[in-house]
């Protein structure tokens, strides 16, 4: 699970159309081509540059993960690049090292990304490695062993971050038992358990063409950038079988939860996030969200950040997350505050954690109803939009961009280049709209210290 910050940023990738086959007037413009296999791949020539980023996202997350074996795909991820049938350890590390060393793959929970960045005259190179991977990785017993000790410390530092327990368990209640509940990266018992013939029978059936969509982003020409995964890719021998749909049916939420409260000793701080289930990301109204999010806490002129922190003096930090997924989505705002506050009458210190809370769904219920102004809609459209031009400044990041749309908006990738018309197209009514539609029965989750040293 990635922090607020991280998180936020990582949100603003979401969203995108296909395009016609034929080359497009614009030469600089995304061009789709796919397989006879079903791998598709994505190619925007950039000639102002001397590299390459190639992305291969797999749609294996979540939804392909049981309780039993939840941390699966990461652990798959981590480990992609340890060894191939062709290829043992150390060549594997040294074929990596000749293209730059930017080689990686990351687990999220509705894909796995696999990103390579290197230069025009290595491109065939990387394509070569990417293909061995993707057709014979056979995991490496001492990388799997090593990777392994590296995600259990990883899980026991997630689990001791007040943001990582307090939104953990907001999830839960959000998604009730479905694959969106658990944690990303599973449990310690899980990671133990699972073995090295368990990672490859995962890998055997999400990693098949038909799940696979290539990104090619840089200094190439679509023929020639196709031509190459064609050449190592179309003859793909393992059996295609597409991803399982999100099948978990989502509980309804139709009245307001009991508070999660978890207390812990000694505490300076506490962690308060109020959330409520929202739309997937391909959903109409998701736009509309993204910047009621914005609006909410989502930039520094949003509401919590002017009622809670300027006005009442309640949080050390703060901020509000719109984390729209393939199945479904949520919007959770979060501060951190001290947990107790002098009274200015009394002169006695009194918790806070019930004052956050209270100002917290205060500002939910504000969007309800009132609307925001036009000068706060348009710093709320002009900065989802900035902010999004800025996440496109590394070459690898446009790659990514293009990749996590094809595979997340039911309209494919143009978003990505029509972002801009999407946000401005959103009014205050329908800011208001999508308040009063999912802006109900929040869920609150705290960490707090221990009752007793209130």
């Amino acid at each position: 699970m990635l922090k607020p910050h991280a998180l936020i940023l990582s949100l603003f990738a979401l969203s995108v159309l296909y395009l016609p086959k034929v080359r497009a007037a614009d030469p600089s413009a995304p061009v789709k081509t796919t397989l006879a296999n079903g791998l598709r791949i994505i190619v925007k020539p950039e000639t102002d540059t001397p590299l390459i980023a190639i992305d291969v996202f797999v749609r294996a997350g979540a939804p392909q993960e049981t309780a039993s074996n939840a941390g699966i795909g990461s652990f798959v991820a981590q480990t992609l690049f340890a060894s191939t049938t062709n290829n043992p350890p150390e060549t594997m590390t040294r074929d990596i090292a000749a293209l730059g060393g930017n080689v990686a793959a990351a687990w999220h929970s509705d894909w796995t990304q696999i990103g390579a960045l290197t230069v025009k005259d290595k491109y065939s190179h990387a394509i070569l490695l990417l293909a061995d991977t993707l057709k014979n990785a056979d995991f490496d017993p001492g990388v799997v062993t090593d990777t392994r000790t590296l995600m259990l410390n990883a899980i026991d530092s997630r689990d001791s971050d007040l943001f990582q327990i307090a939104y953990g368990n907001l999830q839960k209640a959000l998604y009730g038992g479905t694959s969106y509940a658990r944690p990303d990266g599973g449990t310690a018992g899980n990671i133990s358990r699972l073995t090295r013939a368990d990672l490859m029978r995962y890998y055997a059936r999400y990693y098949v063409p038909k799940n696979l969509v290539f990104v090619v982003v840089g200094n190439i020409t679509p023929e020639a950038a196709v031509q190459e995964i064609k050449n190592n890719l179309e003859d793909f021998p393992r059996a295609d079988r597409a991803a399982a749909p999100f099948a978990d049916p989502l509980p309804p939420l139709t009245r307001d939860l009991t508070p999660l409260r978890v207390f812990q000793p000694d505490l300076e701080q506490q962690c308060v996030v109020a959330g409520v289930r929202a739309a997937a990301v391909s959903d109409p109204d998701s736009p509309a969200l993204m910047v009621a999010n914005a609006l909410l806490g989502g930039m520094k002129s949003g509401r919590l950040f002017t009622q809670i922190r300027e006005k009442q003096s309640l949080a050390y930090d703060l901020g509000s997350l719109y984390n729209p997924r393939l199945a479904a989505g949520d919007i959770a705002a979060y501060v951190y505050a001290a947990p107790t506050k002098t009274d200015p009458t009394t002169k006695k210190d009194v918790p806070t954690v019930g004052l956050v809370k209270e100002a917290i769904l205060k500002q939910f219920v504000s969007l309800q109803e009132t609307p925001p102004t036009p000068a706060e809609l348009a710093r709320a459209q002009h900065y989802l939009i900035g902010s999004y031009k800025i996440k496109h400044e590394r070459i690898e990041d446009r790659a990514s961009l293009l990749g996590a749309a094809e595979l997340s908006s039911r309209d494919g990738y143009l978003l990505d280049t029509d972002y801009a018309k999407y946000i401005n197209a959103v009014t205050a009514a329908d800011v208001q709209r999508v308040a009063r539609k999912y802006f109900l029965h929040p869920v609150v989750s705290t960490v707090e210290p221990e009752a007793k040293s209130q």
